[in-house]
């Protein structure tokens, strides 16, 4: 009877063991390399920056909310903000602010999560 319950211990170890080891292998194949899918292909250049948000100081100047977020678009050069989007959601925040105008450039689709 003892022997019985050392096989049966055996299997459930070797199981578990096998099991773990499955996991991680899979686990590591599917881990992508970088920030993007290798599938995915960019048709043209993107000037892709982190997006600028005004200071209190620019929203106080130009008499706007102090609490609603706005993206600067394009500031002349002087420094001062020429063009700025006010933000309600964040997929309203422009990636390349250099292609605004541009009849070419096409918007993603938002979708409603």
């Amino acid at each position: 009877m003892l022997n019985k319950k050392k096989l049966f211990v055996l299997v459930g170890i070797l199981v578990v063991i096998i099991a773990a080891g499955l996991i991680l292998f899979f686990s590591r194949s599917n881990k992508s390399t970088g920030p993007f899918d290798e599938s995915i292909k960019l048709s043209e250049p993107v000037n892709l920056s982190p997006p600028e948000f005004m200071s209190a100081a620019e929203k106080a100047k130009l008499n706007l909310p102090e609490d609603s977020k706005i993206q600067v678009l394009k500031k002349n050069e002087t420094g001062e903000t020429e063009v700025y989007r006010i933000i309600r959601q964040d997929a309203d925040i422009v990636l390349d602010p250099s292609r605004i105008g541009d009849p070419t450039m096409v918007q993603p689709k938002k979708t409603a999560n």
